[in-house]
């Protein structure tokens, strides 16, 4: 009897799981190819009309940008998996997608056509704290005034960001890209401000010619903004089994 009991909710939990899977929101047509001599730049654009197109994109990058995480919270990536680029090109039924969809879209494309699977935990993980500088935020907020850009952050080349009309929140998940680490908003800064960042690269090597200060020191300076250092439990997504190469179109 307790066998049976156990098989019949074995079998209810599959089919949960089963009719949940299947309300996963999915794009409607997506091509996903490896990328050529011909690509453009790395990017990841969202387009008017719920298309998506990336181009020159690690793999790596596209699961961190299907599950909103920054570098260091992806864990058990296979060797050499960075080096593995491709283009996507979708497009999903809703003209416009809510916030998030499209990332779920990326993650379900990845599942099918990767056979991705993961698994979520949480580990001590050193992380930051963007926090407004002793002498005050040296941004300005301004009025909001037609609809917001899809693609706000611009990187010029390896040492120089700009930022139209986004929040403080929106900062600290750029800049946990750039750290390779999770960054917190604790500035209290609320609306939206332009900027313009520019700072050395870690590599050593100047972007430009200009005399540019490190990253840390050019958030203080430029922004009115600091990063503070700290260890913290944080929830991370490891990798139990990707493919190298993707499914057919």
């Amino acid at each position: 009897m307790k066998r049976a009991l156990a098989a019949i909710t074995m079998l209810a939990c599959c089919e949960i799981l089963s009719a949940r899977q299947e309300r996963l929101p999915a794009f409607e047509v997506a091509t996903v190819k490896p990328s050529g001599p011909e690509s453009p730049p790395i990017s990841i654009r969202r387009l008017p009309g719920g298309r998506l197109v990336t181009s020159n994109t690690p793999l790596p990058m596209l699961i961190q940008w299907a599950y909103q995480l920054d570098e260091g919270r992806l864990l058990g990536v296979p060797p050499g998996m960075n080096s593995l680029r491709f283009d996507v090109v979708a497009k999903s039924a809703e003209p416009e997608p809510g916030p998030g969809q499209m990332q779920l879209m990326m993650g379900a494309l990845l599942a099918e056509r990767f056979k991705l699977v993961v698994h979520r935990e949480t580990r001590e993980l050193v992380a930051y704290t963007l926090v407004t500088d002793s002498s005050g935020p040296k941004v300005r907020a301004v009025t909001i005034d037609g609809p917001a850009d899809p693609n706000p952050f611009k990187m010029s080349d390896s040492g120089s960001l700009t930022g139209t009309r986004v929040t403080a929140d929106m900062l600290a998940t750029v800049l946990s890209s750039q750290l390779g680490r999770p960054v917190q908003n604790m500035t209290g800064f609320t609306g939206m401000f332009d900027f313009t960042l520019r700072w050395t690269p870690d590599t050593g090597v100047p972007a430009s010619p200009d005399d540019r200060p490190a990253l840390f020191t050019a958030i203080r300076e430029q922004l009115g903004f600091r990063l503070v250092s700290r260890k913290t439990p944080t929830d991370v997504v490891v990798i139990d089994h990707v493919e190298r190469t993707p499914a057919e179109n």
